[in-house]
């Protein structure tokens, strides 16, 4: 069977810098969970998971570029509409 991310029911949606602020959040919390007990003991697969959460985030960094220049793109275009409309 094919695994095809375009139809698994999990997929995360990140397509505002909202989205990326919640689910930023949510790993702080989870870290922050994981590190406020009294005594830190590992666990198995901790080194997976860390693999994991460095990924993740340099997902959520790269998609928040992306967001950041389509959003600096349609601001150049805007100042270059009202900058032709003022010269009319």
């Amino acid at each position: 069977m094919k695994n095809d991310i375009k139809t698994h029911k999990n997929v995360l949606n990140f397509s505002s810098r909202e989205l990326l602020l919640n689910a930023n959040s949510e790993l702080i919390s989870q870290l922050q969970d994981r590190l406020k007990a009294k005594r830190f003991r590992p666990q198995e697969g901790d080194s997976i998971k860390l693999a994991y959460i460095r990924v993740f985030i340099q997902a959520l960094t790269l998609q928040n570029t992306i967001l950041r220049d389509a959003e600096l793109e349609e601001l150049q275009e805007r100042i270059k509409a009202l900058e032709e409309a003022g010269t009319c």
